[in-house]
């Protein structure tokens, strides 16, 4: 998966986003970290673009969140059907970590 970020601007790429499941789990994380975030997909090159306030962001306060983005990124970049549940169940786990931090 590719990641660019620049404050205010968050886009993702990788061919696994044309699942939607997958997409649509993903999609809730950022909506959670930044409701005011305007999010698009782009389904030519399985990108998603978040466009938020930079000032609505904290990025330290997400550094938790490495450790479980590290832990699903292996079966996101050799994906395989078989993987699906595995990778929903990483996202859920990073859903609740952001509600965590959040509250």
């Amino acid at each position: 998966m590719t990641y660019n970020y620049f404050p205010g601007r968050l886009r993702f790429r990788d061919p696994i986003l044309r699942d939607t499941e997958i997409r649509n789990a993903a999609l809730e994380v950022v909506q959670l970290i930044c409701p005011q975030a305007e999010i698009t997909y782009k389904e030519s090159t399985a990108s998603i673009l978040a466009l938020y306030p930079a000032n609505k962001v904290n990025p330290d306060s997400l550094q938790p969140l490495l450790p479980l983005l590290l832990k699903i990124e292996p079966k996101i970049r050799f994906y395989r059907p078989n993987k699906k549940s595995i990778i929903l169940e990483g996202i859920a786990e990073i859903k609740s970590q952001v509600e965590k931090i959040q509250s």
